[in-house]
């Protein structure tokens, strides 16, 4: 019984958070039109950093529930996880958003698409288990795989660029060293993990 009731649990974050992500890309639709790159962080900023932050934090703890701190770790999705609370982190821009030079760059709405669609498709596939040898090249994973994907790397590199080129207050000395370290890892670590998602796709 109380193995069901997980299961459903699980399910229902799978597609309530799928849902959500089709939100966020919904709103990009119909705001970015209306008020264009300078005056998008207004309409949508606060619910992509919501969404960011409680859709990982639960899918970091589903991941240890079902596979413990070991088997959480061999998992490029908590990397993932950890990788979008850190963009909370720096771009989060919580009193002053409206203003911010960085979410005013075309990146920020390519950071929106890019995420949207490649979430909303990776949390839709989890509702069902899956066979272990299951592989199959849908129109939707090449749309993840060659457009979505790509687009979510390069605009967050952009703007991890932006952010250090427009310092603001809500940066410390130390937190400026981590993202100048971050950075230079950044393309190598995403291009292994897209290499490993293409490979076992």
């Amino acid at each position: 019984m109380a193995w069901k009731l997980t299961h459903k649990l699980y399910q229902y974050y799978q597609l309530s958070t799928s849902f959500l992500y089709v939100a966020l890309l919904a709103r990009w639709i119909i705001l970015f039109p209306l008020v264009g790159v300078k005056f998008l962080p207004g309409g949508i900023h606060e619910f992509l950093i919501y969404l960011l932050f409680f859709s990982s934090i639960i899918e970091i703890i589903w991941l240890l529930k079902f596979r413990g701190l070991t088997g959480a770790c061999r998992k490029r999705t908590i990397y993932k996880d950890l990788n979008f609370l850190y963009m909370v982190l720096i771009i989060h821009h919580h009193d002053d958003y409206e203003h911010a030079l960085v979410l005013k760059n075309i990146s920020y709405s390519t950071f929106i698409v890019g995420v949207a669609l490649s979430e909303a498709y990776c949390h839709g596939t989890q509702i069902f288990k899956k066979a272990p040898n299951y592989k199959r090249k849908t129109l939707l994973m090449k749309l993840n795989m060659f457009i979505a994907l790509p687009m979510l790397y390069c605009s967050e590199f952009v703007l991890l660029l932006l952010n250090q080129k427009f310092p603001n207050f809500h940066t410390t000395a130390y937190l400026d060293q981590f993202n100048k370290f971050i950075m230079i890892i950044y393309f190598p670590f995403a291009l292994t993990c897209y290499r490993k998602y293409i490979a076992r796709s």
